[in-house]
Formats: C-alpha cells, structure tokens, sequence
C-alpha cells in the first residue's frame, strides 16, 4: 500500500512540474519533496511521526495539484513550511543532513581555529586565518562525503 502512494505523490509531483513555469518548480522545491518522500517511506514503518508527515506531505500535494491553475504565494509559504518542519523530524529524530551541511560548520570553526593558532603560537594572524579556513572546509567536505557514502544525505 506504501508503493502505491509513493508511485501517486511520484505522479502528483510530476504533473505540477509539468504544469508550471521553472521559476516556480525551484520556488517549490520539487526535487526536495522527491527525496523527502523516498526517506519517509523508508523510515514511516517504525516511525509513527513519520508516518504522519507523509500523510501531510500527501495532502499539501493534492492541495498543490487542485490549485495548479492559481498558485499565490501563501500556497508556496504554506509548502515550504511544511518541508522545513518534515525536514527539521529528519534532520533531528533520524540524523540525516543536507547536502553541504558540514561544510558550512566546519567553515565556521575553522576560522577561530587558525585565528587561535595564529595569535597565540605562531604569532601571525593573517597568516593562519585562511590556513584555518581552509582546513575546516577540508574537514567539512570530508563529513559530507562520508554523510553521503552513508546515506545519510537527504
């Protein structure tokens, strides 16, 4: 039963990326609720609360689907609200990230790194500030592709 509201959200998703312009398939975010879809399906039989952002997911579809004519912009808030709070269960009860996730922390930390390295050994702050930063992006990058070989990529 699964398989068949996965193949018709599949479906509903491909009939609005058909009926609208590109502006608004990014706006939507359409390849987003693809992968949102897969990882709740995957984690909606042991998950209870994932089970029910599905069903939520499928009604805000279907709302989209009937108002494909006349999309405004409180139908796009009202969207991505709902991806951000299915996205906030995900990231937060099963420890999936999105893509480039790590980078961006690790790109933070990096910085103060070097800033600490340069001002308290070595005497050269603007020297180790971009080291710092370089190294936390290689760090960050490294997570990513280790969240990704994981599977843990949304």
């Amino acid at each position: 039963m699964i398989v068949q509201r996965i193949d018709e959200l599949k479906a509903g998703l491909e009939e609005i990326r058909n009926s609208v312009d590109e502006q608004w398939i990014l706006k939507l975010e359409l390849d987003k609720c693809e992968r949102i879809i897969q990882r709740l399906s995957s984690f909606s039989a042991e998950c209870e609360e994932c089970n029910q952002h599905f069903t939520l997911l499928e009604d805000d579809i279907i709302q989209l689907k009937d108002k494909l004519d006349h999309l405004e912009d409180l139908d796009l808030k009202h969207h991505k609200q709902t991806l951000d709070t299915i996205s906030s269960h995900l990231h937060k009860q099963h420890k999936l990230v999105t893509s480039g996730y790590y980078i961006s922390v690790c790109m933070c930390f990096g910085p103060s790194i070097g800033l600490l390295f340069g001002m308290l050994i070595f005497d050269n702050i603007g020297l180790w500030l971009p080291i710092g930063m370089g190294i936390g992006i290689l760090i960050g990058a490294y997570l990513d592709a280790d969240a990704g070989k994981k599977g843990m990529v949304l």
